[in-house]
């Protein structure tokens, strides 16, 4: 009895903490994962400098290793962003530490993308946001952060996506999220929902997400072949699709949530869905057709 009160006082302590004050998100390279370089202090304006350790130590107030990594961070963001027009930032779907070649089909649709926009005459950047880390803690922020039960995240990218437009006043930034990503990138347009620089394409958001629509969000719960069974919670045909590939059956349609388990029409990719590629080149077109 002792011992299950312990675990649960533990397990109480861990949620709260997730809750208030998660890990620093990391800006990555887009494809491989890997950090951005660091460079050297006399590359970056002290102004700019001073302004990324002021706006770490208002995120992270109590917590010094946490203000120097996110200060860090956002350099090194600023540093790889000075001669871009437009961001793609990518939110992963799962627990939010996915690097994009293995975000199942979003890489197609990224690149796209990306080949759209660089054809229109704009210097293109794709980063991805690291929402958690591999830990319980990691494990457990993110459940919060998808269910939309804490602000800390979206409020930290917030702060992070200001900061880059007070000095690279001119960058545009598209995010770009698939399944649980999704609620990240929309509560950053709810932060934020009359900054002309910030669009949003959010593909797969789960049933629970009452999702922010405006001009500037493209959301879409279907691949236009199959409906989406985790956007819109048709969990019989999930618990089916699972049976029948336990079975040895194959699934009737792609798509799974958290690597394994199966939700038939939770699948997406620029290749296979002609919808997929109407909506996203209607939206670039509308909204960021030119630099």
């Amino acid at each position: 009895m002792l011992i299950a009160l312990f675990f649960l006082i533990l397990l109480g302590v861990l949620v709260s903490l997730s809750w208030q004050t998660p890990e620093p998100g990391v800006m990555r390279q887009a494809r491989g994962g890997t950090a951005l370089p660091a460079g050297t202090p006399a590359e970056i304006p002290q102004p700019v400098r001073d302004d990324a350790m002021a706006t770490a130590k208002m995120l992270h107030r109590r917590n010094r290793t946490k203000q120097l990594s996110l200060a860090a961070d956002m350099l090194a963001t600023y540093r790889a962003l000075r001669d871009t027009d437009i961001l793609v930032l990518f939110n992963s779907g799962g627990y939010g530490w996915t690097s994009l070649e293995k975000a199942s089909g979003y890489a197609s649709i990224v690149n796209a993308i990306e080949s759209h926009l660089s054809s229109r005459g704009c210097a293109v950047t794709v980063l991805s946001y690291q929402r958690a880390y591999r830990t319980l803690r990691g494990y457990i922020s993110e459940i919060l952060n998808s269910g939309a039960r804490s602000i800390a995240k979206p409020k930290e990218l917030t702060q992070r996506l200001r900061f880059l437009w007070r000095y690279l006043p001119d960058l545009r930034i598209l995010m770009t999220a698939e399944s649980n990503g999704t609620v990240m990138s929309n509560q950053v347009m709810r932060l934020l929902p009359d900054e002309p620089r910030l669009f949003s394409i959010e593909l797969g958001p789960p049933f629970w997400y009452d999702s922010l629509t405006t001009e500037r969000i493209l959301n879409l719960r279907s691949n236009g072949k199959v409906p989406d069974a985790f956007s819109y919670g048709h969990w019989r045909r999930a618990f089916k699709a699972n049976f029948d590939a336990l079975r040895g059956k194959g699934r009737q349609a792609a798509g799974n949530i958290l690597l394994y388990i199966g939700a038939p029409g939770h699948d997406y990719n620029w290749h296979d869905y002609p919808l997929i590629r109407e909506k996203v080149a209607q939206f670039l077109e509308e909204h960021l057709d030119g630099c």
